[in-house]
């Protein structure tokens, strides 16, 4: 492996461990808002069905894959599903799960998620245990704008050009 091919890899594990941490505080800001509204357990309830779910809404992109430029697609190229989303991101429920038995559950939570970190790290393939049990992969989408007036080639003019846009 040469230097390219690992730090292509190293941005590409950043970007998903960046993805999860941004939709571990969406379920965070979920269970706090429940707390502010007088219902723990419905709270709970939104936060890991957001968690586990999360990579099923449109387009296989959680709010955290959107914003790292990634999604994730089922083996034959189509976005993840509902079901599949619950599926890989089981581990993920379970730990967020784990963490509200007092005293020792926070330190279960961090073991089964930092399992699942050594396992993305350590495999060639890039998959770590959820994206086994449920067929998926992880990929960077190409081309990806903020702005979705801009299609991928640019086609409209940046602002302060001088070039006459046609009506």
């Amino acid at each position: 492996m040469d230097i390219r091919e690992s730090s292509d890899r190293f941005s590409a594990l950043f970007d998903r461990f960046l993805a999860k941490f941004v939709d571990y505080l969406v379920a965070l800001s979920l269970e706090h808002a429940g707390f502010l509204l007088g219902s723990s357990w419905l709270a709970w309830l939104a936060a890991t069905a957001y968690l586990l779910m999360a990579d099923g809404l449109p387009g296989g992109r959680s709010l955290g894959k959107r914003l790292a430029g990634l999604q994730v697609t089922s083996q034959n190229g189509e976005p993840c599903s509902l079901y599949q989303s619950t599926l890989r991101n089981s581990p993920v429920g379970l730990a967020y799960i784990l963490g509200q038995i007092p005293w020792v559950g926070w330190i279960l939570g961090l073991a089964v998620v930092s399992l699942e970190g050594l396992l993305l790290v350590g495999m060639r393939s890039d998959k770590r245990f959820g994206d086994d049990l449920a067929g998926t992969v992880v990929k960077k989408v190409a081309g990806r704008h903020l702005d979705p007036g801009i299609s991928p080639g640019g086609d409209r003019p940046s602002p302060g050009s001088t070039e006459s846009q046609s009506p």
